[in-house]
């Protein structure tokens, strides 16, 4: 792979983790707001306008601006919503779906687990918990105790 299609799937990864931070935001809000006044749904709801601003304003290259200009209007209606004292309520459900098929564009996983865009099989060999090792100190000292063969705590 070039270096530069690498820098576009890391650029579009990175914008597409930062969008899926604010559909987490907003998943859980829709989960709760049963439970919640519409005062305390409208100032989750600016958190999340306030999050959506922050990736905007964000140094972005010109191939994600489509992704962003979609993100902006999202955040505006939300905004919107909240300064005329409108139902905030209706709206979250709307800016979660509008967020999950951006979130899917970027090729972000999905609550279910599963990969949304090719540019994930680009990236190599899935891995296990099996495949890691552990690190430690020198000579095989942890917590300043000695280990056996396998890694285990001596004594």
């Amino acid at each position: 792979m070039e270096f530069k299609s690498f820098l576009i799937l890391e650029e579009k990864g990175h914008l597409g983790h930062k969008i899926s931070n604010v559909l987490t935001a907003t998943n859980d809000l829709q989960d709760d707001m049963e439970h919640m006044g519409i005062r305390q749904v409208a100032r989750l709801a600016d958190d999340i306008v306030n999050q959506i601003r922050k990736i905007i304003h964000s140094q972005w290259s010109p191939s994600q601006q489509k992704h962003l200009y979609q993100l902006q209007k999202i955040g505006v209606a939300l905004k919107k919503a909240i300064e005329d004292k409108g139902n905030v309520k209706e709206l979250i459900p709307a800016a979660a779906q509008e967020l999950e098929s951006l979130s899917t564009k970027l090729g972000v996983k999905t609550p279910g687990g599963e990969v949304l865009d090719k540019a994930a099989e680009l990236g190599g060999e899935d891995t296990s918990q099996d495949d890691m090792e552990l690190t430690s100190a020198e000579d095989g000292e942890m917590d300043g105790g000695e280990q056996d063969e396998q890694g285990e705590q001596m004594g």
